[in-house]
């Protein structure tokens, strides 16, 4: 192995110990530690550096503190090669960071910004490496466009259902509009600014089955968009009330507004 390689290799030290190289990585820094006395020691000294920083942080640091941390490493990482952590596809990647013109930065210097970096990251997130991080945040985006894309398409079904029936209902001087298919079995309530129901009070939408009123979702005012949960096609009329918080099982009357389907 020459030099310059286990110079690099050197830098990788306090990001073995949290697990936040990829396997290509860390794969070689194994093979590297097997022989240097030099790199045992500094994971050996990341362990004591986090220790310390951990007896100092009794509380969860804000989101941006954790951004910075992360950068900083990436930042100290400037041409060792390939990045290990993979970023959310939402997260800007960091600016380079230029170091001064003049005399570079002595080797020993840098590696001693990466282990506290990366020691402050360790407690930043804690129970969990920078790679597990990392990769149980881009699993969260996935499931939210996940969540998105099929609110989408059921949208979609509902507004070419054949049957789309759609009904204006006046709130308190507010607009608000049902969309419902039979057909489909679906109905969607939405609202741009639906007035304050309240303090500890809720609206709650209702299914006429023969007269008789089932409850259904209930939520707050502001923009509204909500599915109803029950059976749409067997139901003759859709009704809202104002309810307390958590909702009721019998309606409050007055209706605050009807609409036949």
């Amino acid at each position: 192995m020459n030099h310059h390689h286990g110079g690099t290799l050197h830098e990788l030290a306090p990001l073995f110990a949290i697990d936040a190289l990829d396997p290509e990585e860390r794969a070689k820094f194994e093979e590297h530690l097997a022989g240097c006395a030099q790199c045992r020691a500094e994971v050996a000294e990341f362990a004591e550096v986090s220790a310390h920083l951990a007896a100092g942080s009794a509380q969860e640091p804000p989101a941006a503190l954790r951004s910075s941390v992360l950068s900083a490493i990436h930042g100290t990482r400037q041409g060792s090669g390939p990045r290990s952590l993979d970023r959310p596809a939402t997260d800007p990647a960091p600016a380079p960071v230029r170091e001064p013109a003049g005399e570079p930065i002595p080797l020993h210097t840098r590696r001693r910004r990466l282990l506290l970096a990366a020691a402050a990251a360790a407690v930043l997130l804690p129970g969990a490496g920078l790679a597990g991080w990392a990769l149980g945040a881009q699993s969260e985006q996935r499931q939210q466009n996940e969540a998105a894309d099929q609110q989408q398409q059921r949208q979609d079904r509902l507004l070419a259902a054949a049957d789309l029936s759609v009904q204006r209902l006046d709130v308190n001087g507010q607009p608000t509009t049902l969309l419902f298919s039979g057909e489909q079995d679906a109905a969607l309530f939405v609202a741009q600014n639906l007035p304050d129901p309240g303090a500890d009070r809720e609206y709650q939408l209702w299914l006429l089955e023969d007269g008789t009123p089932i409850p259904d979702v209930h939520f707050s005012g502001g923009e509204v968009q909500v599915w109803l949960d029950g059976d749409v096609s067997r139901a003759g009329t859709v009704a809202l009330t104002v309810e307390p918080s958590g909702g009721s099982t019998t309606p409050t009357f007055p209706l605050v507004a009807a609409a036949d389907i």
